[in-house]
């Protein structure tokens, strides 16, 4: 067997020939210097011991950019456990065709390469496959094929069809409020809101997904110094048999409130408490740590090639809206299987009614998200792909199944089932949010370009 992953050196490629009784293996390493922007050059998080004082990532900066790029390949900084992998390694076949890089797009007035794309946004590692096999994989930096690499937000998707198992075993009922089964919910907001509400984000709450903007007090700056984004360490040396203050992001949960003006199940909001809530019932029901549960029924028949780790809060939950790590391959196979309605590895992994359900939006699933800000052509993060979100998946089609699972700073796994395309990228993007930002809007657009194209 012959496997080629192609990369590039900033100046001069660097091929490195490994021959082994059972195959032969050509690695070409990435020296991102004079691929990224210029911002890697003055500075290189962590590149000394110790690391210099403009160079030391800490949990107060670890989000700014450069840091990200060694952070989001090291969440050990924090809190974490793992999801271990079982059974045989799925190998992923190839078809190589590294041109397919090359292929070139209209993005306004303006024509890009699918690479210059990917570059342009601070991209740390990418693959395109067709029909199950690797077209291209394509590393920058010292990021590798065996390095982990945070998920952020695309972990709210994984969450989304992990409960689908649950719902597909009938322990689950999608019309039934929260409060059902997470009775510490009971009397809250969140707990008089169906689960179904809850999935497609329409539930109302009093809450920003403002990564910019941190007032003390605000309830999003309470939630996300829970979530890890910025040092608690109030929070954190709390004894909890002597302070019931809520610590973590459970406990948090109850919490919020219904936006003033404002319907429930009215228009679509992007808010990542949401699925911290349906994590808690993956866990509730199951029994199981959510991390546990996905080992024992996703990652362990998805035959990943590597075992993934949860970030967890301060109480040590797994965050369920954004806490996943693997390597970009692994990341893939979820693809793999999204593409195939739930089937790789000869497994059902995730549930084939719940995949086909997750794609199908209606008109009231469209209303949603009509009404929401990312429909609103003159605003900041109108985004023309978008049809409809459901069981926390990013719809783009749903006549052809186009979808993407998304994740701040550039995680994006892009799912065709009409062209049988899968691409997953892992970034470490200069600004959180992608729907802001020009060179991600132009990502999404490579994606769709180019499956187009194969």
């Amino acid at each position: 067997m012959l496997e080629i992953i192609t990369l590039f050196s900033a100046r001069i490629p660097s091929i490195t020939l490994e021959i082994s009784s059972m195959k032969t293996q050509i690695i070409t390493a990435v020296v991102a210097s004079a691929l990224s922007a210029t911002a890697f050059a003055d500075i290189k998080p962590m590149s000394t011991v110790p690391a210099k004082p403009a160079e030391q990532v800490t949990l107060s900066n670890w989000l700014e950019h450069p840091n990200n790029h060694w952070s989001f390949q090291n969440m050990g900084i924090h809190p974490s456990v793992m999801v271990p992998r079982d059974g045989a390694i799925s190998e992923i076949p190839q078809k190589l065709s590294p041109e397919v890089v090359n292929t070139k797009f209209a993005y306004g007035d303006a024509e890009y390469t699918f690479r210059q794309a990917m570059i342009n946004d601070f991209t740390d590692g990418f693959i395109v496959i067709k029909d199950g096999k690797v077209l291209h994989e394509e590393y920058f930096g010292d990021f590798t094929h065996k390095d982990k690499h945070l998920w952020a937000s695309s972990t709210k998707s994984l969450v989304g069809q992990a409960l689908g198992l649950l719902v597909e075993q009938g322990k689950v009922d999608v019309n039934e409020k929260v409060s059902t089964y997470i009775e510490e919910l009971k009397g809250t907001h969140f707990g008089n809101q169906t689960l179904r509400t809850v999935l497609n984000m329409t539930s109302a709450l009093n809450y920003s997904e403002d990564y910019v903007d941190m007032s003390p007090g605000e309830v999003h700056f309470e939630y996300f110094r829970r979530l890890g984004f910025m040092p608690a360490y109030d929070l954190m040396a709390i004894d909890p048999t002597q302070d019931d203050t809520p610590r973590g992001l459970l406990g948090f949960a109850g919490m919020f409130e219904q936006a003033e003006g404002l319907d429930v199940n009215s228009t679509f909001e992007y808010h990542s408490p949401n699925v911290d809530v349906i994590g808690w019932v993956i866990a509730r029901v199951s029994g199981q740590p959510l991390n546990e549960f996905i080992a024992d029924n996703i990652w362990n028949k998805l035959g990943a090639e590597h075992g993934a780790m949860f970030s967890t809060d301060i109480a040590y939950n797994p965050i369920a809206t954004g806490g996943y790590s693997t390597t970009l391959r692994d990341f893939a196979r979820v693809g793999l299987a999204m593409v195939n309605n739930g089937e790789y590895n000869g497994e059902q992994v995730f549930s084939e009614q719940w995949v086909k359900d997750s794609f199908n939006v209606d008109d009231h699933d469209r209303t949603m998200m009509m009404n929401s800000v990312y429909k609103a052509e003159d605003g900041a993060v109108y985004d023309p792909h978008l049809e409809g979100y459901k069981n926390f998946l990013w719809v783009h089609n749903s006549e052809k199944n186009i979808a993407t699972y998304r994740g701040v700073f550039g995680q994006f796994l892009y799912i065709n089932q009409d062209r049988n395309v899968v691409i997953a990228t892992f970034s470490s993007a200069d600004s959180a949010s992608n729907a802001a930002r020009e060179t991600s809007k132009i990502r999404v657009q490579a994606f769709e370009s180019l499956a187009e194209t194969l």
